[in-house]
């Protein structure tokens, strides 16, 4: 009944004008809907409205949430969801934006017994009880695309869907379990390539915070798959055709090769 009368009010907002206002802030502050088909746009703003009306925004230390912030991180969360019809990140309740990057408790046991606990700088984090938090400098940077393949919005929102199965190990939603278990064993050796590339001191299309664990590795590598998939698939063809198939898109056809 409730899922009923959930995509009743999601046909409603799809049929509804997309605000002008929505529209220019995009242009503004997303810069790879300037490359998108009529359709993905299409999609794209459609995703983007019932995105606006379902998840609550909350701000920070004083942080101001206006249409500019909602829009933005929305936009971004969009271009990664186009290939999943249907998908909204339901579980996702909340966004919680910080003006700037922000400590966050951590802890770590200590061998003689007891904890280690100290405090760590981070952009954003994915919570499974339904809340993402954003550094807003960087949702700006990854947006207009002055952070190289870095975006903190599309990072998080690789851990949102890496959540859906209920588990947090680098895996999408895949067809049939047989198909995951392949994808994960490919993925593993695309990750051992990155490492190896690091240890002989070549260059490589993303940051070594990927080898944390499996699920860094498969947010870190979402981030470069979107925003600069040309250097990716020159490094590694194999992984950017295993992100291809998890997030159902091919973004290097509609990114420029030289972007600027």
């Amino acid at each position: 009944m409730f899922g009923w009368l959930r995509e009743r009010r999601r046909r409603s907002i799809r049929t509804r004008p997309f605000p002008s206002a929505w529209l220019d802030i995009l242009r503004r502050t997303v810069k790879q809907t300037a490359w998108l088909s009529d359709d993905e746009a299409e999609r794209l703003r459609a995703w983007v409205a019932i995105f606006l009306t379902e998840k609550r925004f909350e701000g920070c230390r004083g942080f101001e949430i206006t249409d500019e912030v909602r829009v933005t991180i929305a936009g971004q969360a969009a271009l990664v969801m186009l290939g999943f019809e249907g998908e909204h990140l339901d579980r996702l309740q909340s966004v919680l934006v910080y003006p700037g990057d922000y400590l966050a408790p951590k802890s770590a046991p200590l061998a003689g017994g007891g904890e280690l606990e100290w405090q760590e700088e981070r952009l954003g984090e994915t919570w499974g009880g339904g809340s993402m938090v954003l550094a807003w400098p960087r949702v700006v940077e990854g947006g207009r695309l002055r952070d190289g393949p870095r975006s903190v919005v599309i990072h998080e929102c690789a851990h949102a869907v890496d959540m859906l199965d209920g588990e947090v190990d680098g895996i999408p939603l895949l067809a049939s379990p047989r198909e995951a278990r392949e994808w994960a064993q490919a993925i593993d050796e695309c990750q051992s390539h990155f490492e190896e590339a690091l240890d002989e001191g070549r260059s490589v299309p993303f940051d070594d915070y990927a080898l944390e664990s499996p699920s860094e590795f498969f947010a870190v590598a979402t981030e470069c798959f979107f925003q600069d998939p040309h250097r990716l698939a020159r490094f590694d063809a194999t992984l950017y055709d295993l992100l291809r198939q998890a997030w159902k898109q091919d973004p290097k056809r509609r990114v420029p090769v030289h972007r600027r």
